[in-house]
């Protein structure tokens, strides 16, 4: 299902892409989404309508794990069954202030969110050699293997050089990565930074510098962009990193050298790594069965039960009802993470998206759809929706992945964006708009007397009845395929169907907020 945006986004976006053929086959994108194990939700595939004035594109949206991934194992993880393991460290006990049903409910349901930009190069330029005639010799080379090794020595040979008058440190790390772009790429730079910010290495601070030769400039000049974003960004923004200077340790830089026509980011760690976060990753590990089994309980109360999503009918499974339209019904796959560095989670989350496209979206082993639960952000609504969302859709368009995945935001706390500022991609419809909808709908429904009888609501009530489809156990990324989602948008009614969803939760006979209170926080309890 695909993530819609303005009429002018989405041309700014097949644009930025090069791709204009889109245009002939796209229908007209609106703002949000019916996510596939997920509910209604505004997504990032285009940019805000603001142009700047030259080729860095603001982005704007709404960002944490850490630990050496591996892209052909998946851990923290399960697809549709949980496996219970009875060895399982158990998570321990959230505090009562932060849990009860009645500060569930207290919590504000509207807000009016902050505006973070990420400014991204969006000039397109050819990936790899420009050289033609070397090119050709490539292709027709029997000696391809050899050939590609002496490039890669001749390559590192030069790196090494460049680095070799620094003095500050004493060893300079060359890791040469061929046969990766996209999704994979982007996977890898992240897995590879978190290695750094989470391995001692006896307390030395040698940079690393990764290059990908089959890789587009622009991925690995976004990548640089984001991780210096996130270096910048003030302690204050986030509540969970008062013991350090910086929310990241880490500075990156776009390897330029004359002559050198490969990709490559110069990584370095400026303190050393948290010793106590490394450790609370081990500690925790096993608790990941314990959150995935509160996620699912939030699937099957909110989205299937009360039919929040009209296309997932169980919490194993996703996409049911879009079969006509050429969607496979495919799994849900549960992930957790307990990093507490955006980093990790970034590591984390790229590793499950790349396993997700691996695995197809049917068959035995297809996934659907990607709920990732990250407990260490419950306390943290301001830091998950903002700079943690504005960083993930940022890495989105950077991995060019627009076409492929969408990402949409949860959280226990999560409040409707009150329609006074633009809160980013991945976000629920504006109260004013949720609002206008269901008044539109309830009159309707009156002057064709249709059966179903809606309240007489304010707009905190609305806003209330979107922010209880978004409030899940943990602060939540949902990662969904943008081709399930275009064909699911062109089955709905927006109207309709948001106006059921707010009559379902909060109406005059609905469930309430304090049920949904009490609900929620026995989710947030489950062992």
């Amino acid at each position: 299902m695909i993530a819609y945006g303005s009429l002018p986004s989405l041309l700014f976006t097949i644009l930025r892409s090069g791709c204009l053929w889109r245009l002939l086959f796209l229908p007209h994108l609106s703002r949000s989404f019916v996510p596939s194990a997920v509910i209604n939700t505004p997504t990032h595939v285009a940019y805000p309508p603001s142009t700047p004035s030259d080729n860095r594109q603001p982005f704007t949206g709404q960002t944490r794990s850490l630990f050496r991934l591996n892209l052909s194992t998946i851990s923290s993880e399960t697809h549709g069954d949980v496996n219970n393991n009875e060895d399982e460290v158990f998570i321990q006990e959230t505090t009562e202030s932060t849990t009860s049903s009645s500060f569930i409910s207290s919590c504000p349901f509207s807000k009016t969110y902050p505006r973070y930009r990420i400014d991204l190069t969006t000039s397109r330029r050819k990936k790899g050699h420009t050289n033609s005639e070397s090119f050709f010799f490539k292709l027709s080379s029997p000696f391809r293997a050899l050939q590609s090794s002496l490039q890669n020595a001749h390559l590192e040979q030069q790196l090494l050089k460049k680095y070799s008058n620094d003095t500050s440190t004493n060893n300079v790390e060359v890791v040469i990565q061929p046969e990766m772009d996209g999704i994979t790429a982007f996977a890898y730079l992240w897995e590879q930074a978190a290695t750094m910010i989470t391995d001692s290495k006896d307390g030395t601070l040698d940079p690393i510098i990764i290059a990908l030769p089959d890789a587009s400039p622009l991925l690995v000049r976004n990548f640089v962009e984001i991780v210096e974003w996130m270096y910048n960004l003030p302690k204050e923004s986030s509540t969970t990193h008062d013991h350090q200077q910086r929310i990241t340790p880490l500075r990156a830089t776009v390897v330029e050298m004359k002559n050198l026509d490969v990709p490559a980011v110069h990584l370095e760690r400026t303190f050393p790594p948290d010793q106590g976060m490394t450790k609370e990753f081990q500690k925790r590990e096993g608790d990941a069965n314990i959150v995935n089994r509160r996620t699912r309980k939030w699937v099957q109360r909110i989205l299937v039960e009360q039919g929040i999503c009209p296309f997932t009918k169980s919490d194993r499974m996703s996409g049911q009802g879009l079969a006509d339209l050429g969607v496979p019904v495919g799994s849900i796959a549960y992930h957790a993470s307990f990093q507490s560095n955006p980093i990790g989670l970034f590591a984390e989350t790229w590793r499950a998206i790349h396993q997700m496209i691996k695995a197809g979206p049917s068959g035995r082993s297809g996934v659907s759809s990607i709920l990732l639960a990250s407990p260490v952000f419950d306390d943290d609504f301001d830091f998950w929706a903002g700079p943690i969302f504005a960083m993930l859709e940022a890495s989105v368009v950077a991995a060019q992945a627009e076409s492929e995945i969408g990402v949409v935001c949860f959280h226990p706390r999560y409040a409707t964006p009150d329609g006074k500022s633009w809160p980013g991609f991945g976000h629920m419809h504006s109260v004013p708009r949720l609002e206008k909808w269901y008044n539109e709908y309830k009159e309707t429904a009156a002057k064709t007397a249709k059966t179903i009888t809606l309240s007489d609501l304010t707009s905190e009530q609305i806003a209330a009845g979107g922010a209880w489809q978004r409030r899940t156990p943990h602060a939540t990324i949902n990662v969904l395929r943008a081709k399930q989602l275009e064909m699911a948008e062109s089955r709905r009614e927006s109207a309709k169907m948001y106006t059921e969803n707010i009559e379902k939760l909060v109406g005059a006979h609905g469930i309430g907020n304090e049920k949904l209170g009490r609900d929620l926080n026995a989710e947030r309890q489950l062992r």
